[in-house]
């Protein structure tokens, strides 16, 4: 049987105005702005989705500004089984949190699964929540205008120590290992085991043995918008 699920992602600007200078970071502004970018995230739960023969449709890889409206129309013509929409949260806090239509069912059902991994890899979770406007429906419009069972994950805060938890690859990617496998449960697909992939870290050395660079170089070379990437791209092809 043929699966397919839809991703969705929300603006990958998190900060859009200026950064209050009053606020002390535990990470940098700019590095916030790297690690939120959804088309940074999304396509890891995609790779892991379709190793496992689902097909996935994709809201965006690049910066975009689309209302939720256009979002959700482009999802409900790929006619997905399931829509999950990827952010990250924001406001002080800590832990993964997750929102499912007020009725229930199926949606919230992938929320539980999901929310059962992440609790694994050593998040705090803050519970599975609905909302409802003023008129009784679901408040958010993903959920309310999707036409199949949808859920909104909230991996971890960007502003405040809970950042420190997906601020590197490695991490990001443990995080997508969870929420695919939780997914994958939903769909009734057992989970064929994690791809070992090459750390930062195991990069680094490979690069500083095979092409003699000092620490400094590697430093500058992470600090790069796609560096960690960069860096096992690299390490790989010296192999």
């Amino acid at each position: 049987m043929k699966h397919h699920l839809f991703v969705w992602g929300t603006n990958p600007q998190p900060f859009r105005g200026k950064a209050d200078s009053s606020i002390v970071l535990p990470i940098s502004v700019e590095e916030m702005a790297r690690i939120g970018i959804p088309a940074r995230k999304i396509p890891r739960v995609r790779e892991e989705l379709q190793r496992h023969g689902v097909t996935v449709g994709i809201s965006r890889t690049v910066d975009e500004d689309d209302p939720t409206s256009e979002e959700v129309k482009e999802g409900n013509a790929f006619a997905p089984e399931y829509a999950v929409d990827i952010h990250t949260n924001a406001g002080g806090g800590e832990g993964f949190e997750a929102y499912h239509t007020l009725s229930g069912g199926q949606g919230k059902v992938m929320a539980q699964n999901i929310e059962a991994e992440v609790i694994k890899i050593g998040q705090k979770s803050r519970g599975l929540k609905t909302r409802a406007n003023s008129a009784g429906k679901d408040y958010f419009g993903f959920i309310r205008q999707t036409k199949c069972p949808a859920v909104i994950l909230e991996c971890a805060f960007i502003d405040s120590a809970d950042a420190q938890k997906i601020n590197t690859e490695e991490k990001r990617r443990t995080f997508a290992a969870a929420y695919s496998k939780g997914i994958l449960k939903t769909l009734g697909i057992a989970y064929k085991g994690e791809v070992q992939t090459m750390t930062t870290d195991e990069a680094k050395k490979i690069i500083m043995d095979k092409a003699g660079l000092d620490a400094y170089t590697i430093q500058f070379l992470g600090a790069y918008k796609y560096g960690e990437e960069l860096m096992v791209k690299l390490a790989k092809a010296m192999q």
